[in-house]
């Protein structure tokens, strides 16, 4: 091992142990402030039903019991994180070259955003071509026409707009099983697919963590992490809420997808690395309830069919949404997608057993919410136990606040104090993050029958996403 790379290691390494020393000082904080907080000489439950009534007081320990859903999700997460260095960033340069399989690199849209599609595709080419790639394209598939700029490395599919499915699927779904209709596709079954949102960015560190990938023998469908900090940020405030998606991906999904090899909680619909014989079997013709996530119901029918997953290296960047309304309407459409993946009998139940729990505590997160407000103006008496449990709960979830987004603020050209700082305020939106993911999640059960694909503004003006050309600095 060079110089260079001992030195990469050993920087990942002590940035590793200052995370495993992050962890043991939330918990001990945690354990010292149930010291404090409680008090074994409080009033008792005898005493919360005299004060309060029976009814009041069952409906406000019923509250408290949305918390408990949360315990599995944030354990395993927190697995995730320490099990696997998120510093630690191996590329292997022997897999570089010509042998490398075919990359279609596809992103669907409505062409609603043509200036932003037309300068995110012209921003990743430029990273492959700089980088040395050779055997690529870019298939932008759309329900409208974009003009993009003829390019060897660049196709255009357009999906007419007659065009059904057999089980007359909708939306995103529609236009990717369109471009798997054997009129449109160009691929091989050998090649690969890397799916993309309009406003992917690519770094030379996950063109890295793809090729190796693609180059592995056994491999079939893979993913890797995504932030949201690295480039333009139109609002610091969903922004910072979207660091607890980062923490995510490297926490509970790389713990499922490296560890499990199986999608158990789920997958996201961008940075879906796939091969062409896999997506060729399974389709997306999903039928109309299932179109709003089709990812979610391709990688459980993959999981169903015996597929195996994996932990792509690298990190891809996106952009958070521009207000607070797309927030909580992209939280809502999520919510929506799922509720009908997993409530139908499409699938067999074993695949969303991992899904299940995670899709009830978001439905029931507006009762930690109100259970938190309550805490302060209808208090009830709680064992120790308890108390424990909701301070490191709480206080799991700052962490990975504070994590996702240091993760991603690390492509930010800004000084470690600047990015320290802005961390640690991140904890101070966690109650934001609860109050609109719990109304996200209310009016998606609401609308749950409502089909329909909510957009969220990707464009402003002529303003565009900046690259952050490499990702080495994590």
């Amino acid at each position: 091992m060079d110089i260079k790379l001992k030195a990469v290691f050993s920087f990942s390494s002590v940035k590793y142990m200052c995370l495993i020393g992050a962890v043991i000082s939330y918990v001990f904080f945690g354990l010292s402030l149930t010291d404090w907080l409680y008090n074994e000489q409080g009033w008792s439950l005898e005493d919360a039903f005299e004060h309060y009534g029976v009814i009041l007081t069952v409906i406000l320990y019923m509250l408290t019991a949305g918390i408990y859903i949360s315990v599995p999700f944030s354990a395993l997460n927190l697995v995730g994180l320490l099990l696997f260095n998120p510093f630690c960033r191996k590329r292997n340069d022997a897999v570089i070259s010509t042998e490398t399989p075919f990359i279609c690199f596809r992103v669907v849209t409505r062409g609603t955003f043509p200036v932003l599609v037309q300068d995110v595709t012209s921003k990743n080419l430029e990273i492959c071509m700089r980088w040395g790639l050779k055997n690529f394209k870019f298939e932008i598939v759309s329900d409208n026409v974009i003009d993009l700029p003829s390019s060897h490395y660049v196709r255009e599919v357009v999906v007419p707009r007659d065009y059904k499915t057999t089980n007359g699927t909708l939306f995103k779904a529609r236009a990717l099983h369109y471009s798997l209709d054997h009129s449109v596709n160009i691929l091989s079954l050998d090649d690969w697919i890397v799916h993309l949102d309009e406003e992917t960015l690519l770094t030379e560190d996950v063109l890295h963590g793809i090729v190796d990938f693609v180059n592995k023998p056994n491999s079939s469908i893979g993913q890797g992490v995504i932030t949201y900090g690295g480039g333009t940020i139109e609002n610091w405030i969903t922004t910072l809420m979207d660091g607890v998606r980062t923490a995510i991906d490297y926490g509970l999904f790389r713990l499922a997808l490296q560890l499990f090899h199986r999608p158990v909680f789920g997958i996201k619909g961008s940075f879906l690395v796939v091969k062409m014989r896999v997506e060729s079997d399974i389709g997306f013709d999903f039928g109309p309830t299932e179109s709003i996530a089709e990812d979610l119901r391709f990688a459980l029918t993959a999981w169903n069919k015996g597929y195996l997953f994996d932990f792509v290296n690298g990190v891809m960047q996106e952009k958070s949404t521009f207000t607070l309304a797309d927030f909580v309407k992209q939280r809502k459409r999520w919510l929506i997608g799922h509720f009908h993946v997993i409530w139908n009998d499409t699938l067999p139940l074993y695949c969303k057993l991992g899904v299940l729990p995670l899709h009830l505590g978001n439905l029931m997160l507006w009762m930690n919410v109100l259970s938190s407000i309550s805490s302060f103006v209808l208090p009830v008496p709680q064992s120790k136990w308890q108390l424990t449990l909701f301070l490191l709960l709480t206080l799991n979830f700052n962490l990975m606040i504070m994590f996702g987004n240091y993760m991603s603020l690390s492509f930010r050209p800004r000084h470690f104090i600047a990015k320290f700082i802005i961390c640690f305020l991140a904890q101070f939106l966690l109650p934001v993050l609860g109050i609109l993911e719990s109304y996200a999640a209310l009016l998606g059960f609401y609308h749950r029958n409502t089909l329909k694909f909510d957009i969220v503004q990707k464009e402003i003006g002529t303003r565009q996403v900046k690259v952050i050309r490499d990702s080495s600095n994590v």
